[in-house]
């Protein structure tokens, strides 16, 4: 993820995407918590369902939260049922490596803020506002180098994949042209060097 801001709040850095997700993983440890045990509540599915619906006309169904009521709240199937249900709703994202980690929706991070700190979910909410809104300094070019950058990313990697490509093609065809040489050759009677 490219278009991520860190935002100092108490003297470390928060990281949020310049459209106003807020990196779960890295608020959380701040506070000692992980963002997976407050996804992993049925509550919080209920919420996050309730919040997709509202936004985008589909939550988590009915079915599958009857079924996440009916089993025992504490047990392993739960909470990874629990984390797949939120996942599913678009809200959540969670992603391995350098840049990763568990992201969460501008709609849902103040919720999730909540659960950390009263505080820091009063300074998440304007933090986010104000990126939504456009209000920080400099957020358009920000926005429009990450843009020039992932373009750049995008078309690497095309023409990453044609060099690759090419490599595998090459020989194949050059051979090709040594067997058509020879063949032409041959007709003519001629040797080309």
């Amino acid at each position: 993820m490219n278009n991520v801001i860190p935002i100092h709040y108490d003297g470390q850095p928060v990281r949020f995407s310049s459209d106003g997700w807020i990196d779960a993983s890295s608020a959380a440890k701040r506070f000692g918590k992980e963002p997976t045990a407050w996804l992993r509540t049925i509550e919080t599915v209920e919420y996050v369902s309730a919040l997709a619906e509202a936004l985008f006309g589909k939550g988590v169904s009915e079915t599958d939260l009857k079924k996440l009521r009916l089993m025992e709240s504490r047990g392993k199937e739960a909470k990874a049922f629990t984390l797949k249900l939120a996942k599913t709703t678009g809200l959540v994202s969670t992603k391995a490596g350098r840049g990763g980690g568990t992201w969460v929706h501008p709609k849902l991070a103040v919720a999730f803020a909540r659960w950390l700190d009263v505080r820091f979910a009063v300074w998440c909410d304007l933090h986010i506002d104000a990126l939504l809104r456009g209000e920080l300094p400099g957020k358009r070019n920000f926005d429009q180098a990450c843009k020039k950058l992932a373009e750049g990313q995008r078309k690497a990697s095309q023409h990453g994949r044609a060099l690759a490509n090419w490599k595998r093609e090459k020989r194949p065809l050059e051979r090709d042209v040594e067997v058509a040489r020879e063949q032409f050759q041959m007709i003519l009677g001629l040797e080309f060097s």
